[in-house]
């Protein structure tokens, strides 16, 4: 019990600082299972608490463990599950990750100059494209302007984190299919897992919605996706742009933790979760190594088993999102907040706050 006073005392703090300094977010819920088992039920704070254009405080419904969040980057990994559950249905997996060498351009034609990029650089961040779409301004004619953005360095020369070969890995699967990703997405995972919470563009009341940025142009961006580039492009978008809920998002974890099962049903074949939670030799950056689609090892994935016995995997979103687990062991967190809140920054001290989080969520 005293483990768990620890958890809440840590994100009360973050939530009301004692030394003066602006709360970290105004929303947050972490869930902890062991096994399967809820162990700790964290939701506090308020949907949103900023001072608007005049200066008025405003002040939203308290945060409940239903609230919904935007995930920003998380949404990688359900993309990079949808991928997989189709390029296993083609054959593409038969021979591992070596099937994942298959080039872009056979259905991407703005790659067809760069015929050494495969789906296994997009799902690695080793294409050579650049991290960002500088040129994200919305308009009819962003998803055209989009398709100008090629690698800018040497195909599988160096790790660069990017959320441009996501929105590629997207168009590649709506090319290869002939559908949406948002329906490809909905078919292959949320289906399957009954994630009824989490999808693009929601359309749940903003009273139910945690906020996050405000933005020039935008004003308080409340109910759409907060990533630029994913709001240039309609809200549906590889990189970003997924809503959901911290049950919905520890459900779609767990599944990985529990090698592609789910309710008795196998979601992902257990070769293919193997791709998501084993890194993939090649260039590395910074303090992590690089599976398909996920990250492992990082310091604070690396919290949750303080024993060393298993190496966790897990992804991050700039919002103040984050879930982990322990492939084919026991543990499994998620975190979602609204660091952004009411402004970005605090990188460093949010960064600092994830991890001491992972660590006492790993003592429970």
């Amino acid at each position: 019990m005293s483990d768990v006073k620890a958890l809440r005392d840590h994100i009360l703090g973050a939530l009301h600082p004692g030394d003066g300094s602006a709360p970290l977010f105004s929303a947050v819920v972490v869930l902890v299972s062991e096994a399967g088992e809820r162990i700790a039920t964290e939701a506090h704070g308020l949907i949103a608490d900023y001072a608007d254009e005049h200066g008025i405080r405003r002040r939203g419904v308290p945060v409940t463990p239903d609230t919904l969040f935007d995930l920003a980057s998380i949404t990688k990994a359900f993309v990079t599950a949808t991928a997989l559950a189709e390029f296993s249905d083609r054959g593409f997996l038969d021979d591992g990750v070596e099937g994942l060498r298959i080039p872009v351009a056979e259905w991407l034609p703005e790659y067809r100059g760069f015929p050494e990029v495969t789906l296994l650089d997009l799902l690695t961040h080793r294409a050579g494209l650049p991290g960002e779409w500088i040129d994200n301004r919305p308009g009819a004619d962003a998803l055209e302007r989009f398709r100008a953005v090629v690698p800018e360095r040497p195909v599988g020369s160096e790790h660069a984190y990017s959320c441009v070969g996501f929105i590629w890995l997207g168009l590649c699967l709506e090319a290869m299919t002939g559908r949406s990703l948002e329906r490809l997405l909905d078919t292959r995972i949320l289906r399957p897992l009954g994630l009824s919470d989490t999808g693009y563009r929601p359309t749940r009341t903003l009273e139910s919605i945690a906020a996050t940025e405000i933005q020039p142009g935008r004003g308080l961006v409340h109910g759409e996706a907060h990533d630029e580039t994913a709001w240039a492009l309609g809200g549906v978008s590889g990189n970003a742009g997924l809503f959901s809920t911290a049950g919905d998002l520890l459900t779609f974890a767990e599944m990985l933790r529990n090698d592609g099962r789910h309710d008795g049903e196998q979601v992902l074949a257990p070769e293919t979760v193997r791709l998501m939670t084993t890194p993939v030799p090649g260039p590395v950056s910074g303090t992590y190594e690089q599976a398909v689609g996920l990250r492992v090892g990082e310091p604070w994935l690396r919290a949750l088993a303080p024993d060393g016995a298993r190496i966790p995997a897990g992804h991050g979103g700039y919002t103040g999102t984050a879930f982990g687990f322990e492939p084919g062991g026991l543990r499994t967190v998620v975190l979602l907040s609204n660091r952004v809140h009411p402004h970005r920054g605090n990188d460093e001290r949010f960064a600092a706050f994830r991890q001491e989080l992972m660590e006492l969520a790993g003592r429970l």
